[in-house]
C-alpha cells in the first residue's frame, strides 16, 4: 500500500488548525495546505502576536502626546486586523482540510482490511496506528494551545475597541494595566503555539523523505 504523505500531511496540520476560530474572511484562502506550510502559518501567527503586543506598549506609550497616540493607535489597528486575517486563514485551512481527514483515515482502513497477506497487513496496521497517534498529539497541543490564544485574541479586540470609541490619555492609562498583562500574557500564548510547531517539526521527521 502506498503511503500518501500529501494527504496524510493534510491531516496532521489540520490538527494544528483547530487552534482558532473564525474573525474575517482571507482574501484568497488556499485549496491545499502541506503541513510545513500550516507550520510556517503558525511561526507567522507568532510573529502577528508579537507585533501587536509591540503596538500595545507604543500606545501606551504615547498616552501624553495626541499625534503620536493617534498614530500608535492606528498601528494597532493595522497590526490587529493583520492578526485576524491570519486567524481566520488558519481556520479556513482547517476547514478544507477536515473533509480529507476524514476521508483519508476511511480510505486507509477499508485498504487493510482488503490485504490478504497477514504480516503486511500488522504493519500496515502498525503504520496507521503510528500515524493517528501523531495527529492526536498535535490535536493535543493545538487544544491548548487555543485555550490561551482565543481569550488573548479577544482581549485586544477589546482595547482595540476601547480606543477607538476614546482616544486619549485617561483612556491609555486606564488600559495601562491590561496592557501590562497582556504583554505577559503573549510568552506564554506565542509558547502554546510554539509547542504545536514543535510536535509538527517532529512528524515531518518522522515522515518518509522523497
Amino acid at each position: 500500500m502506498k503511503f500518501k504523505n500529501t494527504v496524510i500531511a493534510s491531516a496532521l496540520a489540520f490538527a494544528a488548525a483547530i487552534v482558532l476560530q473564525p474573525r474575517q474572511a482571507p482574501a484568497q484562502p488556499a485549496s491545499t495546505v502541506s503541513l510545513r506550510d500550516f507550520r510556517n502559518q503558525l511561526a507567522q501567527l507568532q510573529g502577528d502576536i508579537s507585533a501587536v503586543v509591540n503596538s500595545l506598549n507604543a500606545v501606551k506609550q504615547s498616552g501624553k502626546n495626541q499625534g503620536d497616540l493617534t498614530k500608535a493607535a492606528g498601528e494597532l489597528g493595522n497590526r490587529f486586523n493583520t492578526l485576524q486575517t491570519r486567524v481566520e486563514t488558519v481556520r479556513t485551512n482547517a476547514t478544507i482540510m477536515r473533509a480529507r481527514v476524514k476521508s483519508h483515515y476511511e480510505a486507509w482502513s477499508k485498504e487493510l482490511t482488503e490485504m490478504q497477506n497477514a504480516n503486511l497487513r500488522e504493519k500496515a496496521q502498525d503504520r496507521l496506528t503510528r500515524s493517528q497517534k501523531a495527529f492526536e498529539k498535535i490535536a493535543a497541543e493545538a487544544n491548548d494551545a487555543k485555550e490561551e490564544v482565543l481569550p488573548f485574541v479577544s482581549d485586544v479586540k477589546d482595547i482595540v475597541i476601547y480606543l477607538n470609541a476614546d482616544l486619549s490619555e485617561d483612556a491609555v492609562n486606564t488600559l495601562s494595566g491590561t496592557i501590562w498583562k497582556l504583554t505577559n500574557r503573549s510568552k506564554s500564548v506565542i509558547g502554546s503555539i510554539n509547542d504545536v510547531i514543535e510536535e509538527i517539526d517532529n512528524t515531518i521527521k518522522s515522515l518518509p523523505q522523497k
